[in-house]
């Protein structure tokens, strides 16, 4: 309710909820102790307190009628009280007039009690108040004056102006108290207002992350499933004896532009997996020197291919073994060398790693990657870190990209706690560094590999499952390769169905299939009892999907699209000899 008379006709209700409580006292308290006062004209010897008696039983009575109008729900209890004490002015002003009263001091202390009592238990508007003490003002006065003039003077003497100006004041109280309360609800309206605003954005927001989540999941199995396809009939292709150099070339155009939209579909995916917070961080050992010299024999032939020098100037005095991400770190480097090298066209690319410091259990360390490129101006400087944004230096020299690589270089620095700095001047190179912080030892990083079946190779049989025909054409003709035996389902339910028939060394079970899915089929097949290995083959690349696929029974998680040589060390893993030598009859292509 955000029109102005709505909200006004809100705080109505509210300030009526929170005054009828003593509005109610007021009307009840008038209604039992009025008739009382006639008491003091008895006391003080007036003979004409019987009259008195009667008139202010009268006045009672009439209250006692506004009362029932009010709990009948007639009357508001603010209109109530207000009634009510406009017929005690109106009443005793009566009984002033009409009646002499000896002692005037006595009447005074007795209407400015009354009159505190108001202060205390009533809430009304200015208006209520202002008439209220306007007509008593007024009433009393005159009620006096027609007994003489002299009569009013006594009055005021003896304690009546002190009741007057209390009237005065009234209504300034009572404006003063309903301008704080209506401050207050207000205050709390908007509070509240907002609240719910937030919590329908918050909700919005869930939603939409929710729905952008499932988007990526959906699409990532949309898009990766018909690309593992490709990615896998050119590598056959590949393999195959290709009869001119015509056929080469357009097996290696399709190579090239399959392994592009690859790294895009990856690029786009892995953003938006970080910006989601479905990334976190692994904390595993590893051997630094190993790392970055895997690391530098990854492009030396890039950097070979076009004549530049390839340096790595790695701090001798580094630890040897550190604790965190080494996939993550990878990543990072891998893609600001490549930009490095994508990027120059002749000079040096080169990575350097210094200790900052060192405490009893962490290392600072410092990467910086420099060249001698084309450099970033200083206008493309602010932006270039942003999500597919590339410099115009790199558009006008057509170096088309993803414009991906610097954006989730900075998240995942975000996740170490870091930050990327860029030093860079056009035409004279570019300069990134940043810090991150690892846990260091000297205990030797252990590698573990998945418990695998001891069966001879070529004896060990393989059930392939998935609906997608071209993938099981890729798997299949990978295994017939190896020369592994295998049979093949189109669904989970014909797959249960296999595997209670036969006997399998190994399952590759796709996850998403019609009749019956993967997780599904996989329980039931646990559920018998079988610990044969079983390896979920997927298009999510998601690390929530993986976990589930792990804790629902699966041995392993090979995500599409998938190369060869990443098909065989996963197979290769589960299905080995206790020695795996020529004599098994292993042949890897």
């Amino acid at each position: 309710m955000d029109n102005p008379r709505g909200l006004q006709d809100l705080w109505e209700k509210e300030f009526e909820a929170k005054s009828i409580w003593g509005n109610r006292i007021f009307c009840f308290t008038f209604a039992v102790c009025y008739p009382s006062t006639s008491l003091l004209y008895y006391l003080n010897g007036n003979p004409n307190y019987q009259s008195i008696f009667l008139i202010q039983i009268t006045c009672s009575s009439l209250v006692a009628l506004i009362i029932l109008l009010h709990f009948r729900e007639k009357i508001t209890s603010q209109n109530a009280s207000f009634y009510s004490r406009m017929l005690m002015v109106i009443f005793h002003s009566f009984i002033l007039a009409r009646f002499q009263t000896l002692y005037y001091y006595d009447l005074s202390i007795n209407l400015t009690l009354q009159l505190i009592f108001s202060f205390w238990v009533l809430r009304w508007k200015f208006s209520y108040a202002l008439a209220s003490s306007a007509t008593t003002v007024l009433f009393f006065s005159l009620a006096l004056y027609i007994n003489g003039e002299d009569v009013l003077l006594r009055f005021l003497k003896e304690g009546g102006f002190f009741y007057f100006l209390g009237q005065s004041v009234f209504p300034l109280v009572m404006q003063m108290r309903y301008n704080k309360q209506y401050r207050e609800f207000i205050y709390f309206h908007s509070l509240q207002r907002q609240n719910k605003e937030l919590e329908k954005q918050n909700l919005l927001a869930k939603e939409a992350m929710q729905a952008k989540s499932d988007f990526l999941s959906t699409m990532s199995h949309e898009i990766r499933t018909p690309l593992n396809g490709i990615v896998g009939v050119i590598h056959l292709l590949l393999q195959e004896d290709l009869r001119t150099d015509f056929q080469k070339e357009l097996v290696g155009t399709l190579k090239f532009s399959s392994d592009h939209l690859m790294a895009v579909v990856n690029d786009v995916l892995d953003f938006n997996k970080i910006n989601s917070n479905h990334v976190k961080l692994a904390r595993e050992p590893f051997n630094l020197s190993f790392f970055l010299e895997n690391l530098e024999k990854t492009f030396v032939p890039r950097a070979q291919e076009k004549e530049l020098d390839l340096i790595f100037e790695i701090d001798p005095a580094l630890p040897a073994h550190l604790t965190g991400d080494q996939v993550r770190l990878n990543q990072i480097i891998t893609n600001l060398i490549h930009n490095a090298i994508k990027f120059t066209e002749k000079g040096f690319v080169k990575l350097a790693v210094t200790e900052l410091k060192r405490d009893d259990n962490r290392t600072s360390l410092h990467f910086e990657i420099s060249d001698s490129g084309i450099g970033i101006s200083l206008e493309d400087q602010s932006s270039i870190f942003d999500i597919f944004v590339q410099s115009s230096m790199e558009a006008k020299r057509g170096n088309r990209g993803t414009g991906l690589g610097l954006a989730i270089t900075k998240e995942l620095l975000r996740l170490f706690g870091s930050e990327i700095k860029l030093e860079s001047e056009q035409w004279h190179g570019s300069r990134f560094s940043f810090c991150i912080d690892f846990e260091y030892s000297d205990q030797q990083e252990v590698e573990e590999k998945p418990v695998g079946i001891k069966v001879i190779l070529p004896e060990a049989r393989v059930l392939v499952v998935d609906d997608n025909a071209i993938n099981l054409l890729f798997a299949t003709s990978l295994l017939k390769k190896i020369g592994l035996q295998y049979d093949k389902a189109e669904n989970g339910c014909e797959a249960v169905e296999k595997f209670n028939h036969n006997h399998y060394d190994l399952v590759l079970m796709d996850l998403k299939m019609p009749v019956m899915d993967g997780f599904e089929a996989t329980q039931i097949i646990r559920a018998q009892g079988a610990l044969t290995p079983i390896i979920a083959l997927t298009a999510s690349a998601f690390t929530d999907e993986r976990d589930k696929a792990l804790s629902n029974g699966f041995s392993e998680y090979l995500v599409k699209p998938f190369l060869p040589n990443e098909f065989y060390d996963v197979v290769f893993a589960f299905l080995k000899t206790e020695e795996q030598s020529p004599a098994n009859g292993l042949r890897r292509e």
